[in-house]
């Protein structure tokens, strides 16, 4: 419950951050952070509206990823997706996710006292038991990447919510393809 509340408030205060950084979010307008591609997008497909200053973004603001104890520097910093998805009934990643994950892996090279929580999550389809181990298995091949990348495992954590932590509610297949993803949560202080 704490750490639910404690989530909120870090993505209020990253909602503040963005209101004085960021205009026109999820018009696909440049901003500081660089361009979001149309929601139309061929190569965006399941990424639309996330990418401004570091944050997952859409009409409500932030969605997902987030940080906790960073700076301002490390905010802006911060990869432009901090969400990979994946396919039904899938634990690997595609092309999309692999440049996505790659991203996030550089910013941790760049700033080694910095630790990601990845989060997997699944569409509500299957039993809680089957989507629970699906999201562990999606977390742990984005850790394993991240590893390959050259990122230590000592400052990578996972967690699955299964299908407990949906971004979309609806019963269909553009709603299940958002909530297959893994989230990267970033928090500082690592002193490994």
């Amino acid at each position: 419950m704490r750490s639910d509340f404690l989530k909120v408030v870090v993505a209020v205060a990253g909602a503040l951050t963005l209101a004085g950084c960021a205009h026109n979010v999820g018009s696909g307008a440049p901003t500081t952070a660089g361009a979001v591609a149309p929601a139309n997008s061929a190569a965006t497909a399941g990424y639309a509206g996330e990418g401004i200053n570091g944050q997952n973004l859409n009409a409500n603001g932030p969605i997902g990823g987030g940080s906790s104890g960073l700076t301002a520097a490390e905010l802006a910093a911060l990869p432009q997706h901090l969400r990979v998805h994946f396919e039904f009934n899938s634990g690997s990643m595609d092309a999309k996710a692999q440049q996505i994950a790659t991203q996030n892996a550089q910013f941790m090279v760049a700033h080694p006292h910095i630790e990601v929580r990845l989060e997997g999550n699944t569409d509500d389809r299957g039993t809680q038991e089957y989507n629970l181990a699906l999201g562990e298995q999606r977390a742990e091949t984005v850790k394993q990447f991240l590893e390959s990348q050259g990122v230590s495992a000592a400052r990578v954590s996972t967690v699955s919510f299964g299908k407990d932590n949906p971004l979309c509610t609806t019963n269909d297949s553009v709603c299940w393809a958002k909530n297959r993803r893994v989230d990267f949560v970033y928090s500082g202080g690592y002193n490994g």
